[in-house]
This record gives structure tokens, sequence and C-alpha cells, in this order.
């Protein structure tokens, strides 16, 4: 991994959480924060019940990699997502969405729309012209990012931007 490459993206993730916060505030009442999947957002995660291996994941060292983590109050993890842009970057792969299932949706706003736009900007800022949705995990799932403008090829779900 080159020094600069993972500077120069870190950046990038950080502006994007920053304009992706400005667009979640325009249309949402929640005091919604992002930020990378540091220590805190994994110390967070396993009061959801899971035992996730993130730093088994194999793209943890791609420094182009995308991944959020989305807070409710500064202080409440409520979702983790992470992928990777395609070798060309035409493409962002999402590879896990996650919600906190222990953070009743009556407490918090759905999460497929903050990532979901938080994704779009990333993909955006580098030059992808497509958010793919790896591998949904049921039909029911399908269903759900049918109706956020995904497409689905039997494989994964896209939708062009």
């Amino acid at each position: 991994m080159n020094d600069s490459d993972e500077i120069y993206y870190k950046r990038l993730r950080e502006r994007c959480y920053r304009l992706s916060e400005q667009i979640i505030k325009s249309s949402d009442t929640y005091n919604i924060s992002l930020s990378e999947i540091d220590s805190n957002a994994i110390n967070a995660s396993m009061r959801f019940g899971y035992t996730w291996a993130w730093d088994d994941d194999e793209n943890i060292d791609l420094p182009s990699r995308f991944e959020v983590a989305v807070w409710l109050n500064k202080n409440r993890l409520i979702s983790l997502c992470r992928g990777k842009p395609t070798y060309d970057h035409q493409n962002l792969c999402l590879e896990i969405i996650e919600a906190a299932p222990k953070v009743p949706f009556n407490e918090r706003p759905s999460v497929l729309p903050i990532v979901d736009a938080t994704a779009e900007v990333y993909a955006r800022l580098i030059g992808a012209a497509e958010i793919r949705l790896m591998e949904p995990t049921s039909e029911s799932r399908v269903k759900l990012y049918k109706r956020y403008g995904y497409h689905y090829n039997g494989i994964f779900l896209y939708r062009r931007i």
C-alpha cells in the first residue's frame, strides 16, 4: 500500500462524509453523523450482538475502499457499510450494509437512504458510474433495494448514477 494513496483516499472519504451529512441534514430531522470504521465503531458494533471480523476483511488495506459508520447523536452507532470500487473505478461495490438490530426503528431513521446517499457521493468523487449491492441476502432485501431504484441481475443489484 502506498502511503500517499491511503492519505488521498482517507481525505476523499472524509470529504464524502461531510458532503453526505449536508445532504442528509437537508432532508432528515435526526442528528446523523458519519465517520470511518475505526476502533470506536468496531467497539460500538459489538453491542449489535454480532462478532464481525472487520479486521479480517480483505479490503481493509485497500486505499480506495468505501467505508462508513452511521451515528445517531454522535454517540449511537446505527449502521456500518463497507465496499470497494472495481479496478477501473467505474463501479462502487457495497459488500456489507448492516443496521443496528437492537435500535428500534422508531428511534432511528432508515439507514439505507443514508448509506445509499453516502455511497453515491463517494462514487461520484471517484468517477464511478454505478453502485452495486453485492450478494443480497434474501428476496425481501432485493425488493427493498428495488424501491430505491436498484435493478437485480440475479447476482447483484445495481443503480446507475
